[in-house]
């Protein structure tokens, strides 16, 4: 994806050749999102997919993992994960990313911890929209506490996001593109969706 960079300091590659598996040490992405720069580093990244069938490759990471973000009024702000408390799943097809899982135990950052945090993205079979889904169990900052923050979000005429998927858009440019050309996001359903839609607004 232009405007984003893998860096690490070690790799061991193995599996093949029914799957892939490899291991990372010191593993960092850097880059320009919606907002602003953000940086994810991890102690330990490990990715794994199968090299036949559907195109489904599952993330995990361990030891210390730090994440510095924007969100949509500008600030910069950073979360630190404790050891083996990220997961993650991708789905890749012809036309890029179709679905995106996080899901994060034990968080806890500048102002906030949270017990559970998770997203979600699908894109539509017929690519009319995106449903994107953002959670946090027993939050703690960003203002109040909440024992449950979640919204149920569509992002309308996503056609200008779609590069972006396919990998061949910086994620700036993307997301430019889509609110010039009227996209925008609309709640489906959700509790404190509030809290919820600032957690996204460092995404679109």
């Amino acid at each position: 994806m232009p405007g984003v960079t893998l860096d690490w300091s070690k790799a061991e590659v193995g599996g093949f050749p029914f799957r892939i598996d490899a291991a990372f040490q010191n593993f960092s992405v850097r880059g320009m999102a919606a907002r602003g720069p953000f940086t994810w580093t991890s102690a330990e990244f490990a990715l794994h997919t199968l090299t036949y069938g559907r195109r489904k490759t599952v993330y995990e990471a361990a030891g210390h993992q730090h994440l510095q973000w924007t969100l949509a009024d500008g600030q910069a702000h950073s979360a630190d994960f404790l050891p083996a408390t990220m997961h993650a799943s991708s789905t890749i097809d012809a036309r890029g990313l179709a679905r995106f899982d996080l899901d994060i135990v034990d968080a806890a950052g500048q102002g906030f911890t949270a017990a559970r945090l998770q997203a979600h993205m699908r894109r539509d079979p017929d690519g009319t929209d995106l449903d994107v889904m953002a959670r946090a169990d027993d939050l703690k900052g960003f203002g109040a506490p909440a024992p449950l923050v979640e919204g149920y979000f569509t992002l309308g005429a996503p056609a200008p996001l779609m590069p972006l998927l396919a990998g061949k858009s910086s994620w700036p440019d993307a997301v430019r593109a889509w609110q010039n050309n009227g996209g925008r996001q609309h709640l489906t359903r959700g509790t404190r969706s509030d809290l919820a839609a600032r957690i996204l607004s460092g995404l679109f």
